[in-house]
């Protein structure tokens, strides 16, 4: 009987053996990395070149929105689509295609000299940015068979987004510093030839029992996302207006003949029965909530250290530095943790930690300096990095391999919805609270222009008020209080998601 097993277990050890990644696919990881680095440190330098974009091709206040969100636009709005399409003609063909465009658009962004021209360049970055990301999870499910280095796979890959989140800010302040808005773009030329080079490393996969897409099905995948995401954005920057909840009422009727149409098709874009598999669907909600309730404190959290703590732009940059740093390694430390205890526990200890960093962050952010508000931001940080990564490697994993590019896709709808849904709602919370609260508070004898300013933006509410202290001080309490609000939803948030995953979702990392 001994015997037996040992044969058993010499088996077991060999098959696994086998299954391990040689140098080749760990350099395909480098590869894939190196463009989700890419594509994240573009989400933060855009930003901060906005003004110099403005002063140089003086677009409209309409055109410089669409220059900054219809590359988000295009990206979600596409996301579906290009999953499926790897599967079709090639996961590492479809990433070479979207890092050839993406190099060549960015190159063509860099040298534009009117709003439209970098307006269409965006356009075509959003398309690339949609290719890519489906293409780097789906292949890594090609690339890393045994469970342990795939784990380790994801969480590396997923990390290069921290990285670039951190790296982001302050390479793109030396590069808008010496060289000009256009070297922001320029900067991606060569990172995508590199990528391009080293992609004949990477596995192929196509899914050969796959039909032609249904270009109707493309169509209303594209449009629903699109005028989804649209309607709520504006909504986020502008406020309710007809126009944009219409926009998003037909984006949601355009959603239901979608789905509708994908469970009559013989081979459907959106394959519905991904969503009976229950470890599938709690990864998209879970990565849907954690980004829910974290991305709309996060902008108002910077924006507090600016207008209330008194940081310059370039000094709140390179703190944040700190959290997003302390992100990555929270990232990084995923695979270590699901070895001692099971994953949906690892999650769980994250997102404690993260609850923690909030609620220090609600307690003391009327007294807190700038360091306390990075130390509560960073346990923040670091906690929600082994559930974004644990979630990412479920949801890839827990589909057929064929399958597993339109579950990235999936990921990347699920992400842009809740961090969309995020500026549009709490950070909206967050703004109506301070107004609220400034409304009440607002000192006899400060003009009325000075007043009306203040109740629409607290940084130029800032500016306008340095002659009137009681006002200053006004304006600072208010935006404390409306951020104490926003990280104290972002607390109760993430520890409902916490107690949902003991309570029901224990079996995460469990099932074979």
């Amino acid at each position: 009987m001994s015997n037996t097993n040992d044969n058993q277990d010499g088996s077991n050890a060999h098959i696994d053996e086998a299954q391990r990644a040689t140098w080749r696919e760990w350099m395909g990881l480098g590869a894939l990395t190196l463009a989700v680095f890419m594509l994240s440190t573009d989400m933060t330098v855009l930003f901060l070149a906005t003004p110099s974009i403005a002063a140089d091709l003086e677009p409209s206040g309409t055109q410089m929105l669409w220059i900054i969100h219809i590359g988000e636009l295009l990206a979600v709005g596409f996301a579906l689509t290009m999953g499926r399409l790897g599967d079709n003609i090639g996961r590492r063909r479809l990433l070479v295609i979207g890092v050839t465009v993406y190099g060549a658009a960015s190159f063509i962004a860099a040298i534009s000299t009117e709003p439209w021209m970098l307006i269409a360049t965006r356009a075509l970055l959003g398309v690339a940015t949609a290719t890519v990301m489906p293409s780097t999870m789906s292949l890594l499910r090609n690339m890393f068979f045994n469970p342990k280095q795939f784990s380790v796979a994801i969480a590396i890959n997923l990390s290069a987004f921290s990285a670039g989140m951190a790296l982001g800010p302050p390479m793109g302040g030396l590069l808008l510093d010496y060289f000009g808005w256009g070297a922001v773009f320029l900067i991606n030329v060569p990172i995508a030839i590199v990528l391009l080079v080293i992609s004949p490393l990477l596995p192929e996969y196509r899914n050969k029992d796959s039909k032609r897409l249904d270009f109707i099905s493309v169509l209303l995948s594209s449009f629903a996302l699109i005028t989804l995401i649209f309607g709520l954005q504006e909504m986020a920057n502008a406020g309710f207006n007809m126009l944009y909840a219409g926009s998003v009422v037909i984006g949601i009727g355009v959603g239901v003949l979608f789905i509708r149409r994908q469970l009559k098709a013989e081979d459907p874009l959106l394959d519905l029965s991904m969503f009976r598999i229950r470890k599938f669907n709690f990864s998209l909600i879970a990565l849907m909530i954690i980004l829910l309730v974290t991305t709309g404190a996060d902008m108002l959290f910077a924006q507090h250290l600016q207008a209330v703590v008194g940081l310059t732009p370039t000094e709140a940059g390179l703190l944040l530095i700190i959290p997003a740093l302390l992100s990555m390694a929270g990232t990084l430390i995923s695979p270590v943790l699901t070895r001692w205890i099971r994953p949906a526990y690892a999650m769980v200890a994250g997102l404690l930690t993260a609850s923690a960093g909030a609620l220090f962050i609600m307690l003391t952010v009327h007294d807190a300096g700038a360091l306390l508000l990075i130390i509560g931001a960073s346990l923040l940080a670091f906690g929600v990095g082994p559930a974004m990564t644990i979630t990412g490697e479920q949801l890839i994993s827990s589909v057929p391999q064929e399958r597993a590019g339109s579950a990235s896709a999936m990921s990347d709808v699920s992400s842009g919805f809740g961090s969309v849904v995020s500026i549009a709602f709490i950070g909206s919370l967050g703004m109506l609270v301070y107004r609220w609260v400034l409304m009440n508070s607002i000192p006899a004898g400060v003009p009325a222009e000075i007043a009306d300013s203040a109740m629409e933006n607290v940084g130029s509410a800032v500016a306008v008020s340095e002659r009137f202290p009681e006002m200053l001080q006004a304006i600072q309490s208010s935006f404390t209080i409306a951020l104490q609000t926003v990280y104290g939803i972002t607390a109760i948030g993430l520890i409902v998601l916490m107690v949902t995953i003991v309570w029901k979702f224990r079996f995460i990392g469990k099932e074979k």
